[in-house]
């Protein structure tokens, strides 16, 4: 089976506090490589670097497949001699046996979320996001349901289970169908505001405090006011009913998939004190993060 027969080759790039890197054991690997489920494209190792300053990788002769998504900042790649600059949107392929390099830029590191893949079947997904069989690199833009998703992979990897492996497996086979469909249907939009953009900005600090001007600043060019009646106009809330929603939403994914405490979660979305945190999530959610959590084990009914 293609890629799976030894360990995961990354880069030793120092991990700040919010970055992550997550190498799945190959016994692991091993039990999952003929799942009917898996066995066609299965994640070896998946990370997020944040300003990755310093940030590069040579693989010689490389042993799995590779995929990089430039969430902010640029770099630039290499395969075969082919030199690509890589910017914020740009998704990086690269496969089994070719050998590449990629480098953060110096003046403006990238934020990248990175997967290794093997399986059977992973040129078929790479071709189906690519324009041409020698293409490494496809700009496919920000959305949201990417950056989730990545986000959930993660999450899910670093659980060291049979069913969540399977089932990153398969998040990350609709990951690359998304960015193919994407890759299609990119076109230049019309509205006044790109809502997707800034939910794709928004999504990349669940873990801090957002004020409204510095969001406006970074994601449109339109006054405070303009900003927030389009954006209520396209999505019918705020932006900061919006980026509440974001944070309560991946509450739920935590509380569901994790053990982790109603104050640690809370920490990770940027909330120092629990019970502000809780009370914000029970106007959202119409309970408390407990009760959710324990409905949701007991299988009860959640409200909708």
């Amino acid at each position: 089976m293609s890629g799976t027969g030894s360990q995961v080759e990354t880069s030793q790039w120092p991990l700040p506090e919010s970055g992550r890197r997550v190498v799945i054991p190959q016994s692991l690997v091993a039990e999952l490589a003929t799942h009917p489920l898996c066995r066609d494209c299965l994640p070896l190792g998946a990370g997020f670097y944040p300003s990755a300053a310093g940030h590069h990788m040579d693989r010689r002769a490389p042993r799995d497949h590779l995929l990089i998504y430039c969430l902010a900042g640029s770099g630039e790649a290499r395969l075969e001699g082919r030199w690509r600059p890589v910017s914020a949107g740009d998704v990086l392929l690269f496969r089994e046996g070719r050998p590449h390099r990629y480098r953060a830029n110096p003046d403006d590191p990238w934020t990248i979320y990175w997967a290794h893949l093997g399986g059977d079947r992973v040129d078929d997904y790479f071709d189906a996001v690519l324009d041409r069989p020698d293409a490494f690199a496809a700009h496919v833009g920000h959305h949201p349901r990417l950056t989730e998703d990545l986000d959930a992979l993660l999450v899910t990897v670093t659980r060291f289970r049979g069913d969540h492996l399977i089932y990153a497996a398969n998040l990350l086979k609709s990951l690359l169908s998304y960015m193919a469909l994407m890759r299609r249907q990119r076109q230049e939009r019309s509205d006044a505001l790109d809502v997707a953009r800034v939910q794709a900005w928004l999504r990349l600090r669940l873990h801090e405090r957002v004020d409204l001007d510095t969001l406006v600043a970074a994601t449109s060019d339109l006054s405070r006011y303009h900003f927030i009646r389009e954006y209520k106009r396209q999505t019918g809330q705020t932006p900061m009913q919006a980026f509440q929603h974001l944070k309560v939403s991946r509450a739920c994914y935590l509380l569901d998939i994790t053990d982790l405490s109603v104050a640690d979660i809370a920490q990770q979305l940027g909330h120092d004190d629990p019970y502000y945190f809780s009370r914000l999530f029970k106007k959202v959610m119409g309970m408390a993060p407990r009760d959710y959590r324990r409905e949701h084990l007991a299988g009860g009914q959640l409200p909708t």
